[in-house]
C-alpha cells in the first residue's frame, strides 16, 4: 500500500532520487520479485481476461464511496461490507467485461464525428448550454488528463455500452401489451371499510413480572447489543510534520527551463459555424444541394450579410444556432479534422471559408477572433514550482516516515507503543463503536471495516497502513472487545412493557374486526348499519387506485390482492391495516383503459414497458455470453 503511494504520488522533482532508491533493493531481490503477479491474485478470469484483486478493490472501493455520497445519512457500511454486496459488484465487473468482449468481436466502433458530438453534449463542459473549449480543458487538467486520454476512455466506454443501447433502443411495445399493462397499472377498486384502530387503553394495564420475562426470554433478539470495539491508533500525516526549508533560486530556474513545455498554451481561435445537416449516407443530389446552400451561405456572409444572423435563420446545429452560430475558444484537438484544418487556414483577413463537407453535413466556419500561443515567465511560474517543491518535500518526508513506522510495527506486530516511541507518535484510544462506525478516526469507512476484520479483531495484530486522506494514514490495534449480548432485562423494561401493550391493543382491535365480521356475515343487516350498530365508523371508498394512501396504504395493498367476480356479491373480509385491523367489503373491480385523447400517458407506459422488456433482453443476452465464455470466480479472495 505505501509503496503503491510512492509510485502515483511521487512524479516530477523528486521522481529521480526516489527511483535511485529502489535501484538498491531491486539489484537485492531482483527486478522479476517486484513484478510477477502471483494466480492468487485473480478474483476472477473471463476467457483469458483477469479481473486482479487491485483491479476489484480500488472498483468496489469506488464504489463504495459514490454509494455513501448519494445515501448520506442513510448509507450503512456494514451493508456495502458484506459478501453479498462484494459478490453482486464482482458480477457486475464480470459482465462490463463480457460485453466488452462481446463489443470488440462483433467491431463496433464509434466515428471522430460521433465521439466529438457526445463530447460536446456533456454538460459539464458547457456554459449555457453551449460547449466551451476553456471549461472543457480546465476540466481535464483538474482531473489530470490530456484531451487525448479523455477521448480514448470516452471511445472506450461508448463501444462497451454500444451493444446494451442497442438492445434498448430495439425494444418495442405492442398494443396489446400496453393494453394489458393499463388495465392492471390503473385498474381500480370500490369498497367500504371500516378501521378498527390498535387503541392503548384509558387505564394502563399492568404487566405481571411473569408475563414480562416470558416476553423477554422468547424474544432475545429483539434486545441485543451490537457488537463493539475499541481501538487504539497512531497517525501519521504530513500536515503535522516540520515544513522543509524553501528550494534555492537556481533550482527553481532549473525546473523552469526543463519543464518549460508545461506553461505554454496553444493557439486558441473563437469560432462561429453555420451547419446544413446531411448525412454522408444520402443521395448524391441531397449532399450536392446541401453544398449548394452552404455555397450560398458563404457568398451571402462574404457580401456583409451578418453571419450570426445567417447561423440562427440556416444552422441546424441546435447548440449553437440560437448563439448565432458561436462556438467559444476552440484548440487543437477539439473538432473533427476536415473542421479543425479548415479552421486553421482562416484568417482575419479572410474570415469566412469555403462548404467544409463533414459527417455531420456541410458547415460555413467564421473566424472570430485568435488568441496567440503564449506561455508563462519564470516569475509567473515561480510560485507553481515552489509549491510543487514543497508538495513533493513534503510526501517524501511523510512516506519516509511512513516506511519507517510500518518496519516498526512489523517488528513486532502486536503493539503500537513501541514504533510510537521511536517515531514520537501518540497512541491515542477511540470510544466503543459498531461496524456502522463511530466518532473520530473510527467514522472513516475503512477504519470501521479493519477493526473488525480477522487479521485486527481475531488475531490481534496491527493493522496494515489505512489511508484516511494524502499523506494522511493510521495504524490501528484492538484494545478491547464488546461482544454481541443480550442486554439485561431490567435496562429493556419500558421497551418489554410498549410491547406488551402494543400486542394486547392489536389483539383487541383483531378480536373486535372478527366479531363485526361475524356479524355482518350473517346478512341480517347491510355491512355499513352493522358498523353503525356497533359504534364503528363505516366509509364508503369509490374507485382506489392501487398506489393510494386512503384509507391506508397497507389496506389498499391487501385489498389489491382480493379477486371477485364481475357480477358477485360484495366480498367481506377481514385484514390487517397499518395500525390495527380493517373490515372491507370488495364490492367491483375496473380495469383501467386506454385513452388515445392522453397520448403522454400512453408514451410513458410504452417507455416503462420497453424499458422492462430491455432489461429482460440484456439479461438473456448476459446468460447467453456467460454460457458461451469460461468465466472462472474465486469467491474466497473477495472477502
Amino acid at each position: 500500500m505505501v509503496l503503491q503511494s510512492i509510485r502515483e504520488r511521487l512524479t516530477g522533482i523528486l521522481a529521480f532520487a526516489i527511483l535511485g532508491i529502489l535501484i538498491i533493493p531491486f539489484a537485492l531481490v531482483g527486478v522479476n520479485e517486484y513484478f510477477t503477479s502471483s494466480a492468487e491474485n485473480v478474483v476472477a478470469r473471463i476467457n483469458e481476461t483477469e479481473i486482479t484483486t487491485n483491479d476489484f478493490n480500488q472498483s468496489f472501493s469506488d464504489y463504495r464511496r459514490r454509494m455513501q455520497s448519494l445515501m448520506g445519512e442513510a448509507y450503512d457500511p456494514v451493508q456495502f461490507d458484506q459478501l453479498i454486496s462484494r459478490r453482486e459488484h464482482l458480477d457486475s465487473l464480470i459482465n462490463q467485461e463480457l460485453i466488452n468482449q462481446a463489443a470488440q468481436s462483433m467491431g463496433l466502433d464509434v466515428d471522430d464525428e460521433t465521439l466529438a458530438a457526445e463530447i460536446r453534449r456533456i454538460p459539464a463542459f458547457q456554459v449555457e448550454g453551449v460547449f466551451n473549449a476553456d471549461v472543457y480543458q480546465s476540466r481535464l487538467i483538474a482531473q489530470g488528463m490530456s484531451s487525448q486520454q479523455f477521448q480514448n476512455e470516452m471511445r472506450a466506454q461508448f463501444v462497451t455500452n454500444q451493444l446494451p443501447r442497442n438492445i434498448t433502443d430495439g425494444s418495442i411495445t405492442t398494443r396489446a401489451e400496453l393494453q394489458e399493462f393499463t388495465a392492471l397499472r390503473d385498474q381500480t377498486r370500490t369498497f367500504g371499510a371500516v378501521l378498527i384502530e390498535a387503541e392503548e387503553p384509558e387505564v394502563a394495564v399492568v404487566f405481571s413480572e411473569d408475563e414480562i420475562s416470558e416476553w423477554y426470554a422468547a424474544h432475545p433478539e429483539e434486545y441485543q447489543s451490537q457488537e463493539q470495539v475499541v481501538i487504539e491508533y497512531v497517525e501519521l500525516d504530513s500536515a503535522t510534520l516540520p515544513e522543509a526549508s524553501p528550494p534555492e533560486e537556481d533550482f527553481l530556474r532549473e525546473q523552469f527551463e526543463v519543464q518549460a513545455s508545461r506553461f505554454i498554451s496553444p493557439e486558441q481561435r473563437r469560432v462561429s459555424h453555420i451547419l446544413l445537416e446531411v448525412s454522408p449516407d444520402a443521395e448524391d443530389a441531397a449532399i450536392e444541394t446541401a453544398r449548394q446552400t452552404a455555397a450560398d451561405l458563404v457568398r451571402r456572409a462574404r457580401a456583409g450579410e451578418d453571419f450570426a444572423s445567417l447561423a440562427r435563420e440556416n444552422s441546424g446545429d441546435m447548440g449553437s444556432a440560437s448563439e448565432g452560430g458561436d462556438l467559444g475558444w476552440v484548440e487543437p484537438g477539439i473538432m473533427v479534422k476536415a473542421f479543425e484544418n479548415a479552421m486553421y487556414e482562416l484568417s482575419m483577413e479572410a474570415p469566412i471559408s469555403e462548404p467544409i463537407q463533414t459527417g455531420f453535413g456541410w458547415h460555413v466556419i467564421q473566424i472570430n477572433e485568435i488568441r496567440e500561443a503564449s506561455g508563462m515567465g519564470f516569475e509567473e511560474a515561480r510560485a507553481l514550482l515552489v509549491k510543487e517543491y514543497q508538495d513533493d518535500t513534503a510526501a517524501r518526508a511523510f512516506l519516509e516516515q511512513a516506511d519507517r513506522l510500518v518496519d516498526l510495527v512489523y517488528e513486532d506486530p502486536t503493539t503500537l507503543e513501541s514504533a510510537a516511541l521511536v517515531l514520537g507518535l501518540t497512541v491515542a484510544v477511540t470510544d466503543p463503536f459498531t461496524r456502522e462506525g463511530g466518532q473520530g478516526v473510527a467514522a472513516n469507512p475503512e477504519v470501521s471495516k479493519e477493526a473488525f476484520s480477522d487479521l485486527v479483531l481475531l488475531q490481534g495484530s496491527v493493522s496494515d497502513p489505512i489511508n484516511l486522506d494524502d499523506n494522511h494514514l493510521v495504524m490501528i490495534r484492538l484494545r478491547e472487545h464488546l461482544p454481541v449480548a443480550v442486554i439485561p432485562l431490567e435496562q429493556v423494561r419500558d421497551e418489554i412493557v410498549a410491547s406488551l401493550s402494543d400486542r394486547l391493543a392489536r389483539n383487541r382491535s383483531r378480536a373486535r374486526a372478527e366479531q363485526l365480521l361475524a356479524t355482518a356475515q350473517t346478512g341480517d343487516e347491510d355491512f355499513s348499519s352493522v358498523a353503525e350498530s356497533g359504534g364503528l365508523e363505516y366509509i364508503h371508498h369509490e374507485a382506489i387506485r392501487r398506489n393510494a394512501i386512503v384509507p391506508d396504504a397497507m389496506l389498499v395493498k391487501e385489498i389489491f390482492r382480493l379477486q371477485i367476480a364481475a357480477d358477485s356479491e360484495p366480498l367481506l373480509v377481514m385484514l390487517p391495516a397499518t395500525n390495527g385491523f380493517a373490515v372491507v367489503a370488495l364490492e367491483s373491480i375496473s380495469n383501467g383503459g386506454l385513452d388515445d385523447n392522453v397520448p403522454l400517458a400512453q408514451q410513458q407506459y410504452r417507455r416503462i414497458l420497453a424499458n422492462s422488456s430491455a432489461s429482460q433482453e440484456v439479461w438473456a443476452l448476459m446468460r447467453q455470453l456467460r454460457a458461451s465464455s469460461e468465466v472462472e470466480i474465486f469467491e474466497d479472495r473477495i472477502r
